[in-house]
């Protein structure tokens, strides 16, 4: 910003009549300034090595050097050159416009008239001193400006929105398009610096866009004049030169940044593709910790069961086989107590007291119940270590056929003491007894399917636990509805046109709590639990998932909503052979 202008300053008065020296002297010291005076342009000369006035007065008609030849010297010197001088002379020399314009022409700001009319001078030179002090602040922004548009980091061109040719650039774009010199790039069209022309249309829009806002931008790549090519941040923005729109354009060299977000993009390429694979090698290794765990775990389990099955079935055989024999021994006693009694009807007291004692007319009528009960207990035994055996079948590891519904069934009996157990729990300060969870079948007409029947029992016996504990807070009515159903997609190859079975559906549903959304995405996932630790070890639905999907080459899928239970379907193939080829 322009600064006000103060009046006072430094003048020097030149002049050889000291009578005027002491007037103009006198003068402008009572109007505020400082004066020096000087008596010939020698003296003048002389003193300026020392001073440097704001203002120099100066006689024209003096001696051995005048005016004018005093005048000459002042502009010929750098450090004078810049102060303006107003010649005085008398009216007669003023007259002659020879001199006046020989007074302007050597550089001369003005004229004043002897004799001086003081209130004229001090007029005059304010006026000259108001200029100079403006001039002064006009060149110090102008060479801040041109400091500023020289020393940019940026290339800086003024491009003229009629005919888009440069009008001006600075030093940083002649060095950033590799000219050399200025003149390489004025007068020449924005767009020939670029790497591809924009289209009319384009154009057009970005004309439209700045006239609009006043300003856009873009990153392009550019060419220099070598033909080398960098990238640029184009900024555009309408000014006005002298009443003249003009276009600022800004260009940074961004090539370093592209550069770097070029090998970040890269790196981070690259990275994904190694977390992709670090990701299939950790899954890889989870799904072979889980075969092993598995493995491990069945194979203990059927050792486990091998020996209990074999320990168990020594004493139930013993027991079941003795069974008649208990059940003819005590026939037999019993007819002999009643042959006694009908031929001894009046026993001794010691024989009715014990009589009395021992209830002998209850255990008469008991026995029979209680063998039976005996008999039916080791039936239950029987049948236990079978659905046991049947359930892992660790020595078939091969593809047999089987009856899903049987080996469902067995596994429900293995259960069967989770299902029926009844608790107690308070909700809301009431006492509220939980049943026994009710199983609902809803099988459908399966033919024989080929499978690997202790993978699929491991599986059953998963969901169901699962479901059980689902339901274990849940109110009455507690439920858990199995459903099979076969599926119909192969055309018909005999002449029946009966449709083929390929695949069936078992869906294990329970009416419990259900899943949130985020539970529900991490189910199948490795060590994945919701139990509290110690209650179980995450791995029952990865194993699920993995004996389905891959051994059996199936589909297990869950949908669950909170508070309204949850459904695990699977799907597998009729065939497993089939499936495999």
């Amino acid at each position: 910003m322009i600064q006000s202008f103060c009046p006072k300053g430094e003048i020097l008065v030149i002049d050889d009549t000291n009578a005027n020296l002491k007037l103009i002297s006198d003068f402008l010291v009572q109007s505020g300034f400082e004066v020096r005076i000087a008596k010939s342009g020698f003296q003048a000369l002389k003193l300026l090595e020392d001073v440097s006035p704001d203002l120099i007065l100066l006689d024209v008609m003096m001696p051995k050097m005048d005016g004018f030849e005093t005048c000459i010297h002042l502009k010929a010197w750098d450090k004078t050159k810049d102060i303006p001088v107003i010649f005085m002379t008398a009216m007669t020399d003023l007259a002659k416009p020879e001199n006046k314009v020989k007074g302007l022409t050597l550089g001369a700001v003005d004229y004043i008239s002897k004799p001086i009319q003081l209130d004229e001078l001090l007029a005059r030179i304010r006026i000259h001193l108001q200029l100079r002090s403006l001039t002064q602040q006009l060149q110090k922004q102008k060479d801040l400006l041109d400091s500023i548009f020289n020393e940019s980091a940026d290339a800086i061109f003024l491009v003229d929105p009629e005919t888009g040719l440069i009008t001006e650039c600075n030093q940083r774009a002649v060095e950033l398009f590799e000219a050399a010199s200025k003149d390489e790039l004025l007068n020449i069209e924005g767009q020939t610096l670029q790497k591809e022309y924009f289209s009319p249309k384009k154009l057009n829009s970005i004309w439209d866009e700045i006239e609009i806002k006043g300003f856009w931008s873009v990153e392009l790549e550019y060419i220099t004049k070598k033909g080398n090519l960098f990238w640029g941040n184009l900024a555009v923005k309408q000014i006005k030169v002298a009443d003249q729109t003009m276009n600022l354009v800004r260009v940074t060299d961004i090539t370093k940044r592209k550069q770097a977000e070029e090998e970040l993009r890269q790196s981070e390429a690259r990275e994904r593709k190694k977390s992709k694979e670090l990701e299939l090698t950790l899954k890889q290794l989870k799904n072979t910790q889980t075969q092993l765990i598995q493995s491990e775990k069945m194979s203990s389990l059927g050792r486990m069961v091998a020996g209990i099955a074999h320990e168990i079935n020594n004493p139930t055989s013993f027991i079941y086989g003795n069974l008649n024999h208990a059940k003819q021994y005590f026939r037999e006693l019993l007819s002999l107590i009643g042959l006694y009694q009908k031929i001894y009807p009046n026993p001794t007291p010691e024989i009715q007291h014990l009589t009395q004692e021992i209830d002998l007319e209850f255990v008469m009528k008991d026995w029979s119940k209680l063998m039976k009960s005996m008999q039916v207990g080791a039936e239950r035994i029987s049948e236990i270590v079978r659905s046991l055996q049947n359930f892992c079948k660790l020595n078939e590891a091969e593809i047999k056929p089987v009856d899903i519904h049987q080996e469902i069934d067995n596994t429900l009996l293995l259960l069967q003491n989770k299902l029926k157990s009844e608790r107690v729990s308070e909700v809301g300060g009431d006492r509220v007894v939980h049943s026994a969870i009710e199983v609902i079948k809803d099988y459908g007409k399966l033919p024989p399917i080929t499978c690997y029947a202790s993978q699929l029992n491991q599986v059953f016996m998963n969901l169901l636990c699962n479901a059980i504990d689902a339901l274990e807070n849940q109110l009455p009515p507690r439920t858990i509805t199995i459903t099979t159903q076969a599926i119909n997609s192969k055309q018909p190859t005999t002449n029946n046109q009966q449709p083929i079975t390929d695949k069936i559906f078992i869906r294990i549903s329970d009416n419990g709590q259900g899943m949130t959304e985020e539970v529900l995405q991490q189910i199948f996932e490795p060590f994945f639990t919701t139990k509290p630790v110690g209650n179980g070890t995450g791995l029952g639905l990865a194993i699920s998932h993995q004996i389905v999907e891959e051994k059996h080459r199936g589909q297990i899928r869950c949908v669950s909503v909170p508070g309204q239970g949850t459904e695990f379907s699977v799907e597998i193939p009729v065939n497993l052979t089939d499936s495999i080829l």
